[in-house]
Protein backbone atom coordinates (compact mmCIF):
# COMPACT_ATOMS: atom_id res chain seq x y z
CA UNK A 1 0.00 0.00 0.00
CA UNK A 2 1.27 3.85 -0.79
CA UNK A 3 2.05 5.44 2.22
CA UNK A 4 1.90 9.59 3.13
CA UNK A 5 4.17 10.66 5.08
CA UNK A 6 3.67 7.46 7.96
CA UNK A 7 -0.01 6.95 6.91
CA UNK A 8 -2.07 5.00 4.24
CA UNK A 9 -3.57 7.15 2.27
CA UNK A 10 -7.04 7.61 2.60
CA UNK A 11 -8.19 5.52 -0.61
CA UNK A 12 -6.04 2.39 0.53
CA UNK A 13 -7.29 2.40 4.28
CA UNK A 14 -10.88 2.92 3.21
CA UNK A 15 -10.34 0.41 0.32
CA UNK A 16 -9.01 -2.63 2.16
CA UNK A 17 -11.60 -2.20 5.14
CA UNK A 18 -14.40 -2.20 2.52
CA UNK A 19 -13.09 -5.66 0.96
CA UNK A 20 -12.49 -6.87 4.45
CA UNK A 21 -16.05 -6.17 5.15
CA UNK A 22 -17.74 -6.82 1.93
CA UNK A 23 -19.43 -3.15 2.34
CA UNK A 24 -21.08 -4.88 5.26
CA UNK A 25 -20.79 -2.64 8.67
CA UNK A 26 -22.73 -2.33 11.65
CA UNK A 27 -24.40 -0.06 14.14
CA UNK A 28 -25.50 0.56 17.49
CA UNK A 29 -28.75 1.91 18.21
CA UNK A 30 -31.65 2.22 21.08
CA UNK A 31 -34.76 0.34 20.28
CA UNK A 32 -36.37 3.63 19.59
CA UNK A 33 -33.69 4.06 17.41
CA UNK A 34 -31.32 6.76 18.89
CA UNK A 35 -27.72 6.03 18.57
CA UNK A 36 -24.40 7.54 20.70
CA UNK A 37 -21.54 9.87 18.90
CA UNK A 38 -20.10 12.86 19.74
CA UNK A 39 -19.77 14.07 15.82
CA UNK A 40 -15.52 13.86 15.62
CA UNK A 41 -15.79 12.50 12.26
CA UNK A 42 -18.30 14.90 11.06
CA UNK A 43 -21.91 15.18 11.21
CA UNK A 44 -23.36 11.92 9.46
CA UNK A 45 -24.29 7.93 9.93
CA UNK A 46 -21.70 6.28 11.91
CA UNK A 47 -20.68 2.53 11.73
CA UNK A 48 -18.28 0.29 12.49
CA UNK A 49 -17.02 -2.92 10.65
CA UNK A 50 -17.35 -5.16 13.90
CA UNK A 51 -20.56 -6.71 14.85
CA UNK A 52 -18.82 -6.59 18.74
CA UNK A 53 -18.03 -2.72 18.94
CA UNK A 54 -21.18 -1.67 17.38
CA UNK A 55 -23.20 -4.26 19.94
CA UNK A 56 -21.03 -2.44 22.56
CA UNK A 57 -22.85 1.09 21.21
CA UNK A 58 -26.08 -0.63 21.50
CA UNK A 59 -25.68 -2.29 24.81
CA UNK A 60 -24.62 1.53 26.09
CA UNK A 61 -27.83 2.59 24.49
CA UNK A 62 -29.59 0.50 27.38
CA UNK A 63 -32.04 -1.95 27.58
CA UNK A 64 -33.65 -3.03 23.67
CA UNK A 65 -30.24 -1.99 22.20
CA UNK A 66 -29.99 -3.58 18.97
CA UNK A 67 -27.67 -3.82 16.00
CA UNK A 68 -28.16 -3.10 12.73
CA UNK A 69 -26.42 -4.23 9.18
CA UNK A 70 -26.05 -1.71 6.59
CA UNK A 71 -23.99 -1.87 2.84
CA UNK A 72 -22.18 1.00 1.85
CA UNK A 73 -21.99 2.15 -1.65
CA UNK A 74 -18.11 1.34 -3.11
CA UNK A 75 -16.48 3.73 -4.88
CA UNK A 76 -17.15 6.35 -1.63
CA UNK A 77 -14.13 9.05 -1.18
CA UNK A 78 -13.34 8.69 2.72
CA UNK A 79 -10.53 10.83 4.10
CA UNK A 80 -8.67 9.11 6.36
CA UNK A 81 -8.84 10.97 10.08
CA UNK A 82 -4.82 10.98 9.92
CA UNK A 83 -4.46 12.64 6.53
CA UNK A 84 -3.54 16.16 5.94
CA UNK A 85 -7.12 16.69 4.21
CA UNK A 86 -8.80 16.23 7.62
CA UNK A 87 -6.10 17.87 9.98
CA UNK A 88 -6.04 21.00 8.38
CA UNK A 89 -9.46 21.25 9.20
CA UNK A 90 -8.94 20.25 12.46
CA UNK A 91 -5.49 23.13 12.32
CA UNK A 92 -7.80 25.99 11.12
CA UNK A 93 -10.16 25.73 14.54
CA UNK A 94 -6.90 25.36 16.43
CA UNK A 95 -7.13 21.76 17.30
CA UNK A 96 -3.59 19.44 17.29
CA UNK A 97 -4.57 16.45 15.23
CA UNK A 98 -5.23 14.16 17.99
CA UNK A 99 -8.21 16.32 19.29
CA UNK A 100 -11.43 17.28 18.66
CA UNK A 101 -14.86 18.57 20.36
CA UNK A 102 -18.08 17.27 21.31
CA UNK A 103 -19.64 20.39 19.93
CA UNK A 104 -21.86 20.28 16.84
CA UNK A 105 -20.50 23.18 15.45
CA UNK A 106 -17.08 20.91 14.96
CA UNK A 107 -18.53 18.07 13.29
CA UNK A 108 -20.77 20.69 11.34
CA UNK A 109 -17.33 22.73 10.16
CA UNK A 110 -15.40 19.60 9.27
CA UNK A 111 -18.45 18.25 7.37
CA UNK A 112 -18.56 21.75 5.61
CA UNK A 113 -15.01 21.66 4.61
CA UNK A 114 -14.33 18.08 3.75
CA UNK A 115 -17.45 18.10 1.55
CA UNK A 116 -16.02 21.07 -0.40
CA UNK A 117 -12.92 18.51 -1.37
CA UNK A 118 -15.73 15.85 -2.67
CA UNK A 119 -15.29 13.27 0.54
CA UNK A 120 -18.17 11.30 1.25
CA UNK A 121 -17.32 10.87 4.77
CA UNK A 122 -14.49 10.54 7.26
CA UNK A 123 -12.66 6.69 7.91
CA UNK A 124 -10.51 5.99 11.31
CA UNK A 125 -8.23 2.71 12.02
CA UNK A 126 -10.25 2.48 15.19
CA UNK A 127 -13.21 0.18 14.88
CA UNK A 128 -14.16 2.56 18.14
CA UNK A 129 -14.22 5.73 15.63
CA UNK A 130 -15.19 3.54 12.89
CA UNK A 131 -16.84 5.73 9.84
CA UNK A 132 -18.83 8.87 9.22
CA UNK A 133 -21.00 8.33 6.14
CA UNK A 134 -22.47 12.12 5.69
CA UNK A 135 -25.33 11.62 3.40
CA UNK A 136 -27.32 8.48 4.51
CA UNK A 137 -28.23 7.54 0.58
CA UNK A 138 -24.81 6.38 0.51
CA UNK A 139 -25.88 3.36 2.86
CA UNK A 140 -29.26 0.80 2.52
CA UNK A 141 -30.20 -0.85 5.86
CA UNK A 142 -29.55 -4.97 5.52
CA UNK A 143 -32.59 -6.62 6.87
Amino acid sequence: MKTFKGYLEEASLWDKIFRQNRGVFYRGISKGGKTTGIGALGVGIYLTWTEGMAKAFADRMGSGGIVKKYKVKSKLKLCDDQHPDFTSVKEMMGFEPWEFSDDPMFAKLVTMQLKKKRYDGVVSDKPEMGICIFDEKNITEVK
